[in-house]
């Protein structure tokens, strides 16, 4: 299939031109599409320097996502508008320092900004925790989450929110996630923010292991798994 993409500003002018011809096999999804528009340098500089925030519609209007069938011949790729929400989502590797006060600083600030701040605990049902080790599924964390901040901010339209997780190895007292909001008063960016804290825990493919002084324990949805030392 051949699919005609159309770019608009910071993506037109990286690439240097606004319509390109993208040949992919049939039933490619606009996952793939992406993947081969970031073979261009251009594209994924610019790609990048949006933070990954694309609107992507089809020759109908209709807004796609990135596991939506390639049905149409010709696709629209654009920045968000103006008016939209500022997004940003990750993965943190251990050892990776992250900055709050930067952070906050990046967020288009409009009324009121809440940021919550998950860490290591101590202590869990009673028993000592050394620290915990975070599992995920790659490409597909980030994808949810990203999900997530999206639904989050057009629910409550939000100005922005970002959310960040670690992964791997943590000690107590070290930051697990950071999920901060904007919007127009704690009126909103109260609730969206809980509600974000609480899908990044029910829905992102992240689970937790913590390592207790009476063993292992595996912390899969509402289910605790506890593994004794042999």
């Amino acid at each position: 299939m051949i699919v005609k993409v159309k770019l608009y500003s910071l993506l037109r002018d990286s690439i240097g031109s606004q319509e390109l011809l993208i040949e992919l096999p049939d039933g490619s999804r606009v996952s793939e599409l992406l993947k081969t528009l970031e073979k261009h340098s251009g594209f994924k500089r610019a790609l990048e320097t949006i933070g990954g925030s694309l609107l992507i519609l089809d020759e109908e209007g209709s807004r796609l996502s990135e596991d939506s069938p390639l049905k149409s011949s010709v696709i629209h790729i654009m920045p968000p508008p103006a008016g939209g929400s500022h997004i940003e989502v990750g993965i943190l590797e251990p050892g990776e320092e992250f900055n709050i006060e930067e952070l906050e600083a990046r967020l288009p600030i409009e009324g009121a900004t809440a940021i919550f701040i998950g860490y290591v605990k101590g202590l869990n049902e009673g028993e000592k925790v050394l620290e915990l080790n975070y599992e995920h599924a790659g490409e597909l964390t980030v994808k949810t989450l990203r999900k997530i901040a999206e639904e989050e901010a057009s629910k409550w339209k939000l100005k922005s929110i970002a959310i960040y997780h670690y992964v791997g190895s943590r000690k107590v007292g070290e930051k697990t996630i950071i999920v901060a909001v904007s919007g127009e008063s704690r009126k909103t960016v109260f609730p969206a923010l809980a509600e974000t804290v609480e899908r990044v825990k029910r829905e992102a493919p992240i689970w937790k292991i913590e390592h207790r002084e009476k063993g292992k324990v595996y912390i899969l949805g509402d289910k605790i798994i506890k593994i004794e030392p042999t």
